[in-house]
């Protein structure tokens, strides 16, 4: 998946009904934020899928670097506050505290990584059936420690167990990605996309069965069977 312009534009694609069926379920806007990420991983993809036609010299130059750096900017400075912050909104009134650190320290590595990506340079290169998005990062391992810590931390620690699935999943893909993949970090995200998305859903589904009060007001987690 992810290994080519046609992947690329299927697995963006293949995400968008998922993505459908995961904001139908959203009633409050607090859900917003999570139940869009399907749809923002569809995006990210179909982005991607505009640089590897660069790489091809299907289109410009000029479409391909801003293709690229919009797809490095959601990779790396918008998903360590997004995923937290969505986390945090979903989470009962009593249990944000505990969420609450990550979104600070979300803050902090996506405000680093906009820094390094906006001041340059970016450089794109196919390599092995992936893309390769260099970026002027000093102490790499360091930033992808806390990238991973403030992406999958929230989950693990939610009161919902799909939620917490979705975290385990994040740990284990992007402790991966970052130790065999490391140069390839930002273009193999997609591969984790189709199952974080559908992990999204099922979250959304199960949310939406779930007592108005509890969504409402955050009261106790109710079972869903």
């Amino acid at each position: 998946m992810c290994f080519s312009i046609e992947a690329d534009v299927v697995a963006g694609v293949a995400l968008l009904p998922v993505a459908a069926l995961s904001l139908r379920e959203v009633r409050h806007v607090r859900e917003v934020p999570f139940a869009a990420l399907p749809l923002l991983f569809a995006l990210h993809q179909l982005t991607e899928a505009l640089v590897w036609a660069g790489l091809e010299g299907h289109v410009s130059a000029g479409v391909m670097q801003a293709a690229a750096t919009a797809y490095v900017l959601f990779a790396f400075p918008v998903l360590p506050t997004l995923v937290p912050l969505a986390v945090l909104l979903l989470e009962p009134k009593g249990a944000r505290l505990r969420v609450a650190p990550f979104v600070a320290l979300g803050l902090v590595v996506s405000a680093h990584l906009a820094y390094v990506v906006l001041n340059g340079p970016l450089v794109v290169e196919g390599h092995d059936h992936a893309i390769v998005y260099r970026i002027d990062l000093q102490h790499g391992m360091f930033w992808a420690v806390l990238y991973i810590a403030a992406t999958v931390g929230p989950a693990l620690l939610s009161g919902y167990p799909s939620i917490v699935a979705f975290g385990a999943l994040n740990l284990v893909g992007l402790s991966l990605v970052a130790l065999i993949y490391r140069d390839a970090f930002a273009s193999l995200w997609c591969v984790l996309a189709a199952l974080l998305s559908v992990m999204v859903l099922l979250h959304m589904y199960r949310r939406r069965r779930l007592p108005d009060p509890h969504r409402l007001r955050g009261q106790p987690l109710v079972p869903v069977h």
